[in-house]
């Protein structure tokens, strides 16, 4: 007889012909991901929508954790990497509409914790829609808002799942009239959030191809309304209500109430089924009056409005919904201590409700169990979420014409193409557009990520216990992807006019699969509108690539990750023999993980750089155990810092043959441009990108768009008392460039060529580069040569040397911003303006004496070298400050344990914004900011000093100056009884993070061992 795990193969093996036979019908596929803050309940969800397809048991469902299959995911009880699985599900049959089709429904799990945001964004790229899952009792916490922004950034529809129903009943003891005001109030602040990102588009005039009146509509019907006698009246209301603008209404249906624990899950659709013909109306009306201000009256037996009710009904949601829900669990209850319930018992209760649930279950001595078995068996959580996803959420087909502008933004051509390539182009972007399969579309796919699977999970391959293969987890957006393709692997820097052989290789594809959670199952061909995985990229792609079958393809548009790699350690192996296998277990990290960033630092260190501490031990276990598999030393945590100033400094540096003086004046930018230019690197690329070569598409409408942010943010700086110094458009309209990388957060503002007897200027330094390219005009500049100007060594009317000393200018800004003078981190929000002063011609000096290249080098590295030293020294003039990332940090703790975390907090160096109370509730929610250097083994002490009362959870939020000069010593009567004749009376904390950055780097410390010699020491010799 064939064993258990023989007979699941082989129904696996079924499930997958059936499921393969169904990846042609596109309109019939959902592609979907599972999105929610950390422990809201998504995995659990995810279990019951699987045990539909019998994958696994309906009694582990909830409890198995499927899709966590990684030993670190069953152990912490968290998802940390995103993994799919295909399921079946035939619709509910509609009246006159025919037999319903099958769906095949693509399910992508990903992690809520915010350290693995970037298995959110690969999962967000490969769906069409998304489950948004809100635990009702903790509500909308921080990572909801980073989820619900990712869906927005990828264009995806959503549906709103409100989970734990169970705990407003037996955690909270809500009554159901407590737990719909709860409910509701958790819609409308969820709508709210979804509004802000629409208002956000249109307030900055940007992407108005994919304006948001398409993307939303709907809403419940509209107060006032004094009674509803007929069907018809309501009906005219809710037509009217349809035009409203909110992202989840239930009526409409994308939201659903469930216990994803328990099993059981509704939509307002069956309860209006069950209630219409008792109720004298069509299902449809009272669907729409079941959430609002809608009430039965049981005298008129009609639905009135709010102001008929006068306060003493129930709303229809209550009364017909949620007290019948209560009854049963207060039921329950009851019958487990013994006790007669209020009214029916729970037999009676399921006997009415005519559900087919087994006598035994009813009768078990596990009262908690009978209620389940009754819940799963009435309102079934697998039919209705699915059901919801399929009339709700939309197929390829619907959706590529909307996300097509997000997926493949145009691209940037630097040179013309011909004729028939601009035609093949624009048709490989039109096959995306439409999803199209036929037989002459492009074969277009992109890869998110690249997975390390275990080769046991793979079907049909065999290998070494411990094994892994790389395999990349993707989806097609156009044509039939089949084994033995040819197909050009494209990288994000891709030029279809100058295709490049590093931006564009060949590889023959050897391995398809459809992806069954754990299991990976070959397929011959995957059709457009399917997610897979493909075998044979490994010496390809790194960590996320384009695959295309014409070289005439833009590359798909990168995606968007909400946190930055800020930590870092580095790596050793504890044996030095086994330096190759860490270095090619560094090498398959970096490639299995689509955030993680590995780098060799210019010491020989091997560094690895994660979001957080949580994905940082994921790594170091990942290299240890999977990849390198040897015993590895790793470094204390590595935090990054920028550098900025707080007043204005001006210094000078002179080229080494002495012809040319390079003056620097670094001075503050304004607050609010070093956070909107950090938060806005991708799409400034686009701006200076489009300035420079052939504009893209979308480059006009997002250059208003970073206009639109900055004036936000500015005015929001007002509002906090920030001060609004500067002007947007004059600052802009001077700025040749900005730095380090062309796109950081420090600006270069057009300088000057000055006379070096007169000080008068004479030309122009650089042009406003960045400035044409927001489209703000610069005020013209007029210079007239002063009578009597001395001559210089250099002729700087000759353009030839003009150009050299700007490029080299330039250069040597982007240099001093990527490195500044306190410990050698990037530059934060100064502003540089540069004067090139040339030696004037003295005595009889010739004015043609050469550059003094044979003894000095060439003059563009002197000029280069100058700026630099010139940017570097006016920064320490100018009052030099350090900048350290903060993480917002969402603490829930109990009143018992308030003091120890405000301890905790208080040693962290935290800064407390805000704190108060879950209603209803004990739980106190603390929100406050925490330097990332101070932040290392927080969660580990915040729940010891807690005795485990208290959990965190750390998002990077900004980066904030310290306002403490690393360089101060007291210099006045009261800093000197403040601080102390040297200023060592407490610790200036600037100084030991610069001190700790600099010992770190290798660079010189200045420490004073003995203050004075004179004082008597202990000397001890510890054992």
């Amino acid at each position: 007889a064939d064993s258990p795990g023989r007979d699941h193969a082989h129904a696996m093996e079924r499930a997958v012909e059936r499921l393969s036979a169904l990846q042609s019908k596109r309109e019939n596929i959902r592609n979907i991901c599972v999105l929610a803050h950390v422990d809201h309940g998504k995995t659990t969800l995810s279990d019951g929508l699987i045990a539909h397809n019998g994958f696994i048991s309906q009694k582990l469902a909830g409890k198995l954790r499927f899709m966590d299959f990684l030993d670190d995911e069953q152990r912490r009880g968290i998802t940390m990497k995103s993994a799919a699985i295909s399921l079946l599900y035939t619709p509910k049959v509609v009246p006159g509409a025919g037999e319903p089709e099958p769906l095949l429904i693509n399910l992508i799990d990903s992690p809520g914790h915010v350290d693995f945001c970037s298995e959110v964004s690969t999962a967000a790229r490969l769906s069409d829609g998304g489950l948004v899952v809100v635990d009702v009792v903790e509500g909308i916490c921080v990572q909801t808002h980073a989820v619900l922004r990712q869906a927005w950034e990828e264009r995806l529809k959503t549906c709103l799942v409100f989970n734990k129903l169970d705990r407003l009943i037996i955690e909270m003891g809500y009554t159901p009239l407590e737990a719909y005001e709860r409910m509701r109030n958790l819609l409308h602040e969820v709508n709210g959030v979804m509004s802000a990102f629409v208002s956000e588009k249109f307030i900055s005039q940007a992407d108005t191809l994919l304006a948001t009146a398409d993307a939303f509509g709907g809403d419940s019907a509209a107060e006032g309304e004094e009674t509803l006698p007929e069907d018809a009246e309501l009906e005219d209301i809710v037509t009217d209500a349809e035009h409203s603008d909110d992202a989840f209404s239930v009526d409409r249906g994308n939201v659903a109430f469930a216990c994803a624990a328990d099993g059981w899950a509704f939509r307002v659709d069956l309860f209006a089924e069950m209630y219409a013909s008792k109720l004298g109306c069509s299902s449809k009306t009272l669907q729409r009056g079941l959430w609002g201000d809608w009430f039965y009256h049981p005298k008129s037996k009609k639905i009135v409005g709010k102001k008929t009710a006068g306060g003493k009904l129930k709303p229809l949601f209550v009364q017909l919904v949620l007290d019948p829900i209560w009854k049963m669990y207060h039921a329950a209850e009851a019958e487990k201590h013994g006790y007669p319930p209020e009214g029916k018992d729970l037999a009676t209760m399921a006997a009415s409700l005519k559900v087919d649930v087994p006598e035994k279950d009813i009768k078990s001595s596990d009262r908690k169990y009978a209620l389940n078995c009754i819940l799963k068996a009435w309102l079934p959580l697998s039919p209705t979420i699915l059901e919801m996803v399929a009339t709700c959420l939309p197929s390829p087909i619907k959706s590529a014409p909307h996300r097509s502008f997000r997926l493949m933004p145009a691209p940037t051509l630097k040179a013309e193409l011909d004729p028939a390539d601009a035609r093949e182009l624009t048709q490989s972007r039109k096959a995306v557009a439409t999803c199209s399969t036929s037989e002459g579309a492009s074969t277009a796919a992109f890869v998110s990520k690249m997975l390390a699977v275990p080769v046991s999970a793979v079907h049909g391959m065999s290998g070494a216990a411990g094994d892994s293969v790389f395999l990349g987890f993707g989806r097609v957006y156009s044509g039939v992807l089949r084994e033995g393709d040819k197909m050009y692997v494209i990288n994000g820097a891709y030029d279809p006019s100058d295709p490049g052989e590093d931006a564009c290789e060949e590889v023959v594809i050897e391995e398809l699969y459809l992806m069954m959670g754990q299991g990976m199952f070959r397929v011959k061909e995957v059709p457009a509108g399917n997610v897979l995985a493909i075998g044979g990229l490994e010496k390809y792609v790194l960590k996320s690539a384009t695959l295309s079958s014409t070289k005439m393809c833009p590359p798909f548009g990168n995606m968007m990750f909400q946190v930055a790699a800020i930590v870092k350690v580095a790596v050793e192996p504890e044996n030095v023999s086994d330096m190759p296998a860490l270095v090619e277990g560094l090498r398959l990290l970096n490639r299995s993980d689509a955030f993680v960033e590995v780098g060799l630092m210019e010491t020989g260190e091997h560094v690895i750089a994660a979001a957080g501490e949580v994905h940082l031990e994921r790594c170091i276990a990942d290299l240890r155990e999977r990849f390198a598999k040897v015993d590895l030393k790793v470094s204390p945590p590595l935090v990054s810092f920028r550098e900025s100033v707080s007043s204005t400094g001006v210094a000078e540096a002179t080229t080494s043959n002495g012809l040319l003086t390079i003056r620097a004046t670094a001075s503050p930018l304004p607050p609010y441009f070093p956070r909107v230019f950090e938060d806005s690197i991708e799409n400034l690329k686009k701006v200076l990108l489009s300035a420079h070569n052939e504009p893209l598409d979308d480059a006009d409408a997002v250059a208003p768009e970073i206009l639109s942010k900055l004036k936000t943010s500015r005015d929001a700086l007002t509002v906090e008392g920030d001060g609004t110094e500067g002007d947007i458009q004059a600052i802009l309209s001077e700025a040749w460039a900005l730095g380090p990388k062309q796109v950081g957060p420090n600006l270069l503002t057009v300088g000057e060529t000055v006379d070096g007897e007169t000080g008068m200027p004479l030309r122009s330094l650089g042009k406003p580069l960045v400035g044409e390219a927001f489209g703000i005009s610069p005020a013209p500049r007029q210079y007239a040569a002063p009578e009597g100007a001395s001559t210089s060594l250099i002729d700087m009317s000759d353009p030839t040397v003009m150009s050299t000393v700007e490029g080299n200018a330039l250069t040597g800004f982007q240099m001093a911003t990527l490195r500044g003078p306190l410990c050698d981190e990037p530059l934060f929000g100064v502003n540089v303006r540069l004067e090139v002063i040339p030696k004037p011609l003295q005595g009889e000096e010739e004015v043609d004496g050469g550059l003094g290249e044979e003894q000095y080098g060439p003059f563009s590295g002197q000029v280069t070298s100058a700026t630099r030293e010139a940017i570097r020294r006016s920064v320490l003039k100018a009052g030099p400050r350090l900048v350290e990332a903060m993480y917002l940090a969402v603490i829930t703790t109990t009143s018992e344990a308030l003091g120890g975390t405000y301890s905790v907090l208080g040693r962290r160096r935290a800064k407390i914004l805000s704190e108060s109370i879950r209603e209803g509730t004990g739980v106190f929610i603390i929100h406050s900011y925490l330097p990332v250097a101070a932040s290392f083994g927080f969660a580990d002490e915040l729940r010891h000093s807690s005795s485990g009362a208290s959990n965190a959870q750390l998002m990077l939020s900004h980066w904030e100056r310290l306002d403490i000069d690393p360089f101060f010593t007291p210099k006045t009567e009261e800093e000197r009884e403040e601080f102390g004749e040297d200023g060592d009376a407490g610790p200036n904390m600037a100084r030991q993070l610069v001190d700790a950055t600099r010992r770190r780097k290798g660079l010189k410390v200045e420490e004073t061992l003995i203050k004075v010699a004179t004082k008597q020491r202990t000397l001890s010799r510890k054992a």
